[in-house]
């Protein structure tokens, strides 16, 4: 058995599965009601036999068997010993499983140690289950009949070497097919199983471990799918086999296994994209596979370390129903459709391992672009799953089972086909400091662009990943970054799917990533704005309930940052976002970040917090740019009243082409008349064209925000909308305005505000200080004070009415300038006429 260094747990796994008395449930249930009492004979002092033919408790792996005395016999092989008649009570030792046919290029495997028992007492303990010759127990790979009818009983010595029982390596002279060898083993009170070499199977070996059985297998040993095993025809394609299927027990253990798929080697017809067993076969089928047994028992306790699994012809290790599973340390590649995959787990550990190109194969045309591939694929098991329509054992349940509890950490993917992580309907799931390389392999269509990590209706937290393209290859999709989907629904469970079966309003947080395109090394300066490199799609996609925080993202053709109201069932509005800390350069998508409307949802979208994040190099690639925004609105939220949002302390920056026609917007707010709580303020917006820009409101805070070099400060295109409440626009810091700084545009209407206040406000500029606020379209009450006005072009804003004017009608203590700056007024209101104030 290789060794690997070990914590105080696995320590005490190893101990505990090197010990006799925790095997005996094992072969309690392995051998039946006789087993029972071999098992208790095996830990108790005295056996149950003679004690000149005794299967003693070094029988079956008892480490007291290394000092045990021989008779000095050894045979060459067990053909030999089997030929030989040997007395009860003596042991024997084997030089090699197989006789050497070439003792020159061959070498001796297999080698053992037997205790020789009569066959009487054997069938007594055993219910006579030594078997004819060639049985799948017994006496055709692991106990032996002699010429003389006696048996002898391979004793392991802690650990039983799968040579040992009659497998042959690939390259030796007799290397065949090694499944009923396996199963031999698999089926027999084995529990600690070790392997080195190259082994073929060209079926599948199962080890039913009941509810309290074990096993262990560890190695340096490969396990390759023979060539044409897979077969598929057009009559039937419903067809795949694992390499090994391990159902229910306290405890499954492998270490140092290399499974080989050996997909090239498989046979694909006409009908090759309907392929494996089951409902869905990509969520089941796997090279190694961990099920419950018999529709009971979960494996209780999974670890897989270590191992490399490749070249499958759907997954490479796939987990259902299972309690505590850990995948640590670990390679896959080359898998058509995940590395590794599960559902309805209670907990998952997957930490440390390494991927290469899985989820994809050249062998399929259409289908491998579609689907839910990656490394990692984890999702619920549907309550409609069941034994007939999966083809292995599962539990019936009556609603589908979510997973409880999924840590991914650490771990490295490069040019996964789809999807590197993908989690879905889970409670607790943390993602974090894993690395992303490339992801989208050969992803050429499909309904979702391929993406780094995925987590699907559930509580996430998605922390200090790196993501990075470093190319896209031609014809490829460029990646996604990170989707975040929430879950905000009551028991949704449908039959034939969607299958999520979970209650309440789930939150999640995506804090502290990296999403890059990486640098370029070649001519040119490495801040050359030509050559920044556009590799990714979208950064960061969210719905509902989620914080974005902290994440650096760079180098999206597309939005950087999208929020969408999912379907998720409850046809909710888009609610409870928190964007915040986030630094982006480099895109030119058509906006940075973004909120957007899915459907027809209920509601109305609230709570809105975009803060403190940092946008520079964003640059258009096309004139006429005013649809681009830094923070963008759904424009279907026209007809509904959105209720408190902040943008707060943002430096918004556009690349600065020298054509300002392509620079981006800055906050374009889009609501109904009743839309509430709006504050836009202490931002910095440099190049843009709007600083922002809105429909209708009830009511608009801009407050304290630096606007250089801009088309305006605002654009209140109110028309487009209905009518708008209360505008405060104050304290603002505004320089290099080529039009207005406040352009209110009202068409026909007639309907503008209800209120305007600007106060303590400074602009400049070649353009002028307001448009719009004029005779005819002026808000009932409003009071510009303070201001500092060194506009090239004066337009001061009037008002116009009949009778005596309102005493809050007033226009009083505005600071205005002569074109040419060499006079200053200050503005105050006389009379009750149209020209109601003068300069003084």
């Amino acid at each position: 058995m290789s060794e690997q260094p070990m914590n105080d747990d696995q320590r005490k796994d190893c101990k505990e599965s090197r010990n006799i008395l925790s095997r005996r449930t094992f072969l309690s249930y392995t051998l039946g009601a006789s087993g029972a009492v071999l098992a208790a004979g095996m830990a108790g002092a005295t056996p149950f036999v003679p004690s000149n033919a005794t299967v003693t408790t070094a029988t079956y792996g008892n480490t007291g068997d290394r000092g045990c005395s021989t008779s000095g016999l050894h045979f060459e092989s067990v053909g030999s010993m089997k030929a030989a008649s040997l007395q009860a009570g003596i042991s024997v030792r084997t030089t090699s499983y197989y006789a050497i046919a070439n003792a020159v290029t061959d070498s001796p495997r297999g080698g053992a140690l037997y205790r020789i028992v009569t066959r009487t007492d054997y069938d007594a303990l055993r219910e006579n289950s030594l078997g004819p010759e060639g049985a799948l127990n017994g006496n055709g790979y692991i106990d032996h009949l002699l010429a003389n009818g006696n048996v002898a009983v391979l004793s392991g010595g802690g650990a039983v070497d799968l040579a040992s029982v009659g497998l042959r390596e690939q390259y030796d002279a007799y290397a065949a097919d090694n499944t009923a060898a396996m199963q031999a083993a698999l089926a027999y009170p084995l529990p600690v199983l070790t392997a080195y070499g190259i082994y073929v199977f060209s079926g599948e070996s199962v080890a039913d471990l009941g509810q309290e059985g074990e096993l262990d297998i560890s190695g340096d040993c490969r396990f390759r799918l023979a060539a044409g095993t897979i077969v598929n025809t057009d009559a039937d394609y419903s067809n795949h086999k694992a390499i090994l299927r391990v159902q229910g027990g306290k405890r499954f253990t492998i270490r140092g296994v290399a499974f080989d798929g050996n997909r090239d080697g498989q046979t694909y017809p006409a009908t090759k994209n309907n392929f494996g067993r089951g409902t869905v076969p990509r969520r089941t089928n796997g090279i190694l596979e961990v099920c419950p047994s018999g529709g009971v028992y979960r494996t209780q306790k999974a670890l897989v370390e270590q191992c490399s699994f490749e070249n499958a012809y759907l997954s490479g290790a796939m987990f259902i129903q299972c309690g505590n599973v850990t995948i640590r340390n670990n390679y896959s590649a080359n898998n058509t459709i995940n590395g590794f995959g599960g559902a309805g787990l209670s907990s998952l550990l997957f930490e440390g391992n390494t991927s290469w190109r899985d989820g994809w194969s050249d062998i399929y045309t259409s289908d491998r672009y579609e689907g839910d591939r990656a490394q990692l694929q984890i999702r619920e098991w549907p309550r409609d799953y069941t034994a007939a329509t999966e083809r292995i054992p599962v539990i019936s349940i009556a609603e589908s089972e979510r997973n409880k509890q999924i840590v991914v950490r650490g771990n490295t993917s490069d040019q996964a086909g789809v999807i590197a992580l993908f989690v879905r309907s889970c409670e607790q799931c943390l993602i974090t400091d894993n690395v992303i390389r490339n992801v989208g392999y050969k992803r050429r269509s499909g309904s979702y662009s391929p993406t780094s990590i995925w987590g699907d209706f559930g509580k996430f937290a998605i922390c200090g990943n790196d993501i990075m393209t470093q190319a896209v290859q031609p014809g490829d999709m460029p990646p996604d970054g990170i989707r975040v989907v929430g879950f905000s629904g009551n028991g949704v469970d449908r039959i034939g799917g969607p299958w999520i079966s979970m209650q309440g309003r789930y939150y999640s947080i995506v804090a502290d990533n990296q999403i890059t395109c990486g640098q370029t090394f070649g001519s040119g300066a490495f801040d050359d704005n030509a050559s920044k490199r556009l590799l990714n799609n979208k950064g960061i996609i969210i719905s509902s309930q989620c914080l974005v925080r902290g994440n650096v993202i760079e180098g999206c053709a597309n939005i950087p940052i999208e929020a969408i109201n999912d379907d998720n069932f409850s046809s909710e509005s888009l609610r409870d976002i928190g964007i915040c800390g986030n630094e982006i350069f480099n895109t030119t998508g058509s906006s940075v970040i973004n909120l957007r409307s899915y459907g027809s949802p209920a509601g109305n979208p609230r709570n809105f917090d975009i803060s403190g994040n940092k946008v520079y190099d964003v640059r258009s690639v096309t004139a006429g740019s005013d649809a681009r925004q830094m923070v963008n609105f759904s424009p279907a939220w026209g007809a509904f009243d959105v209720q408190d949002v902040t943008v707060a302390d943002n430096r918004f920056y556009c690349l600065n082409t020298g054509d300002a026609t392509k620079n981006y917007g800055g906050v374009r707010f889009r609501g109904s008349s009743g839309s509430r709580g709006i504050v836009i303020r202490d931002n910095q917006f440099f190049d843009t064209l709007n600083a922002v820009r809105t429909e209708s409101f009830a009511e608009l805070c801009i407050r304290g925000n630096t606007v250089r070099n801009g088309l305006r400060l605002l654009y209140a295109d109110i028309a487009a909308g209905g009518d708008a409440g209360k505008l405060m626009i104050d304290g603002n810091s505004c320089s290099g305005i080529t039009s207005q700084c406040v352009n209110i545009n009202a068409g026909g209407s007639g309907k503008i505000l209800s209120e305007l206040t600007a106060i303590g406000n400074s602009w400049s500029g070649s353009g002028s200080g307001y448009s719009g606020v004029s005779p005819g379209v002026s808000p009932i009450v409003y009071c510009l004070d303070r201001n500092i006005d060194t506009m090239t072009t004066k337009v001061v804003p009037r008002r116009s009415f009949s009778g005596i004017p309102a005493f809050n009608a007033q226009h009083l203590g505005e600071i205005i300038r002569s074109a040419d700056g060499s006079d200053q007024y200050i503005a105050v209101q006389v009379g009750t006429g149209a020209g109601d104030w003068k300069a003084l």
